[in-house]
């Protein structure tokens, strides 16, 4: 019996180890893109998760623009325009603006202006979750992975509480 090629990592479904491999980017990496928006989950899970072909060349683009010296936030928002097809046909390529090899001063907004005046390079998105009809918990990403653990904790609580109080015949308020 001969051996199956292993997994083109551009063009087929893979494992995390996989997938890990084919970019030189660790499994826990790749779960906390994932946790902040800037990888979309596996389909499946556990041992039987597979990720999508276009995920190798979005931790490819997205090491690139960090080593560019870009913020996750601004990195996610640019790519949140791109779709995997743009990414696996090379489409898209980052556009490094090299901001490190350029001379102080020229790049910015407003040069002559103190480093306070200058507008965030880091954009945020607010994501509502609803609990119940009529009431909602509104959360500005990104957040630091301890926040964002404290949210999904909330999210957890208040789920157990609702089917609590409906399996206990609780009145609405």
């Amino acid at each position: 019996m001969g051996q199956q090629p292993p997994p083109h990592p551009d063009t087929d479904a893979l494992s995390l180890d996989d997938l890990s491999a084919a970019t030189g980017v660790s499994p826990r990496t790749i779960r906390y893109y994932m946790l902040n928006g800037l990888l979309a989950g596996p389909t499946g899970s556990g041992p039987a998760a597979r990720y999508p072909a276009g995920h190798a060349p979005r931790l490819r683009a997205i090491r690139s623009l960090q080593d560019d010296g870009r913020q996750l936030a601004a990195i996610r928002a640019e790519l949140d325009t791109v779709s995997d097809d743009d990414l696996l046909a090379g489409r898209w390529r980052p556009n490094l603006s090299s901001a490190r090899a350029s001379p102080a001063g020229q790049g910015r907004l407003f040069p002559d202006s103190s480093p306070r005046s200058e507008p965030s390079a880091i954009r945020t998105q607010w994501e509502r979750f609803v609990l119940e009809d009529g009431v909602e918990l509104h959360v500005r990403r990104p957040l630091s992975t301890a926040a964002n653990r404290r949210v999904q904790e909330l999210l957890r609580t208040a789920d157990k509480l609702r089917k609590f109080m409906s399996a206990n015949g609780a009145e609405e308020v």
